[in-house]
């Protein structure tokens, strides 16, 4: 009995110690939340600092005739084969697919914007269906979540040939979205959108083609790749139907480099010298560096070299971290000319749920899910999740801090 009481002791001791530990870890847990949380407010309010303080100065004589149009940008438009896994379902016997649930968190970000772009980096044509080629039933989602205007210029634009081109384009018109970066109609590859009393040229160019050697004269031709000559023609285009602002969306950099190319220098140099206005990259998979940058005549060029991919099932967690940009203009009611007015982001992450998972791809705000779980709402991420997106908001600011 004697034994057995001191075994009986020795385990209480054991129970009760562990327990103290627990709590005093549970404790530690709970402040440094609280403390990340904090974190997670100051890191917001100092990753664009610098870019609010160069358009600060432009911004000082608004006047209340003055025309505001929203804009908001965000990256790659990928699919791939296990999210057209996830997206498949059967409904009264037909075989079809939905994937609603991937946008449904974020739509809002964009929804009110007068127009939102993005790089449809994939085909929407016939035969089976892959990486390179994906259901119409995802472009319908892009277009709800509010995607509106895509250039369809990029290193993938042939992958499925020159049909496919002419089928994903004519898919996404059917759709109803603006799309640009073809010559299949017009030798000039710009689109003119009217919002209020403004009218923005879009332009796009890709660095390239895959396997482009191996496409004929007409199929490369159809596509605008950057070069000099063809940027020289659409500004002078874009300018000679009355332009007041001037977007470009370009393909182009290291696809996994957070660090901005000497490339992509040198030719935003000389899209800024041409009269670009705004300047949104695409194609790295990760988010690089933003600037502010003066352009012959000392008003404010916006250039964004890469905002990361928007939706794609690439596993590397940098690549899972993107913006959703938001770009404010201002027309001015005396001057009648366009200013950058205000420039501001909500980072977002591709959360995979996994493959056992009902909807296993999701797009998610990561502040706001990041600042729940500090503030104890464990219902939408884990502890594992919550660490990623820490490290991701860590990783922006590093590089959106970084300086030229």
């Amino acid at each position: 009995m004697k034994t057995f009481l001191t075994i009986i002791g020795i385990l209480l001791s054991v129970i009760i110690v562990c327990i103290g530990i627990n709590g005093y870890r549970r404790y530690e847990d709970r402040q440094l939340l609280a403390k990340q949380k904090q974190e997670l407010e100051q890191q917001s309010q100092e990753i664009f600092s610098r870019i609010e303080d160069d358009i600060s100065q432009a911004n000082q004589n608004i006047s209340e005739t003055d025309e505001i149009i929203k804009m908001s940008a965000v990256g790659d438009i990928l699919s791939g084969e296990s999210m057209v896994k996830d997206g498949y379902v059967e409904f009264n016997g037909k075989e079809t697919y939905d994937f609603s649930h991937v946008f449904s968190k974020v739509s809002k970000y964009i929804n009110n914007a007068d127009i939102v772009m993005g790089t449809m980096e994939t085909n929407f044509t016939s035969g089976k269906y892959t990486d390179k080629n994906t259901p119409k039933e995802f472009a319908k989602e892009v277009k709800k979540s509010g995607v509106n205007v895509v250039t369809i210029a990029h290193n993938h634009s042939l992958d499925c040939g020159l049909k496919g081109l002419k089928d994903t384009k004519s898919c996404l018109k059917e759709l109803g979205y603006d799309t640009v970066g073809d010559k299949l109609d017009d030798k000039n590859a710009v689109l003119i959108k009217q919002v209020k009393d403004t009218k923005i040229a879009f332009l796009t160019y890709t660095y390239g083609i895959n396997n482009e050697s191996s496409k004929t004269k007409k199929e490369l031709n159809s596509v605008n790749i950057y070069s000099k000559k063809q940027v020289k023609s659409d500004m002078k285009y874009a300018k000679k139907q009355g332009a007041d602002c001037i977007c470009v969306m370009i393909h182009w950099g290291d696809v996994s480099s957070s660090t901005v190319s000497d490339e992509q220098r040198k030719m935003a140099d000389y899209l800024v010298e041409q009269g670009a206005d705004i300047i949104i990259g695409a194609h790295p998979s990760v988010v690089q560096p933003m600037e502010i940058v003066k352009n012959k005549e000392g008003k404010n060029v916006f250039i964004a070299y890469s905002i990361g991919t928007y939706i794609s099932t690439l596993v590397d967690e940098d690549s899972k971290v993107e913006l959703v940009l938001n770009i404010e203009l201002r027309k001015s009611g005396k001057d009648g000319e366009v200013y950058l007015n205000k420039v501001d982001y909500t980072p977002i992450y591709v959360l995979d749920n996994g493959q056992q998972a009902e909807n296993r791809y999701e797009l998610i705000d990561m502040k706001s899910a990041a600042t729940s779980y500090a503030s104890g709402d464990t219902n939408d991420i884990d502890r594992a999740t919550y660490d990623k997106l820490l490290r991701g908001i860590d990783k922006l600011k590093t590089t959106l801090s970084k300086k030229k």
